[in-house]
């Protein structure tokens, strides 16, 4: 499950542009330079591993699309990040046994993401 888990943080720490908080057209909010940040990604590790069920969490992810903060920015094609992160929520539900298993490993997914962002912010990623 860890291998799975990092390859999905790869995967979603290559757009550099996303990270970088460069405004990309199709953003909701053109006039501002909204983006996700690490603490942002830090206290979605914490709310998952506190949730009750996956669908509140699930709900919480939704609502943040809903508000924006760079939840709502273009992140591959024509996907926002939220629905990204929605899908891969989704691919940890579907590999584990039961609903508190599943919050523990998408808790240790958005830790993993967590560091990523906080190395690409600080312009210090390994690859």
């Amino acid at each position: 499950m860890t291998e799975f888990l990092l390859n999905m943080v790869e995967r979603i720490g290559n757009n550099k542009e996303f990270w970088s908080g460069e405004k990309k057209e199709g953003s909701r909010n053109d006039g501002k330079k909204e983006k996700v940040g690490s603490t942002n990604i830090r206290n979605m590790a914490v709310l998952a591993n506190n949730a009750d069920c996956y669908e509140e969490l699930k709900l919480f992810v939704e609502y943040k699309i809903a508000k924006g903060n760079g939840w709502d920015r273009k992140f591959d094609g024509d996907k926002v990040f939220g629905n990204i992160i929605l899908e891969c929520m989704e691919k940890i539900y579907e590999k584990c046994e039961n609903e508190r298993e599943a919050l523990k490993n998408i808790s240790k997914f958005f830790g993993y993401l967590y560091w990523k962002v906080c190395a690409i912010e600080k312009g210090k990623t390994a690859r």
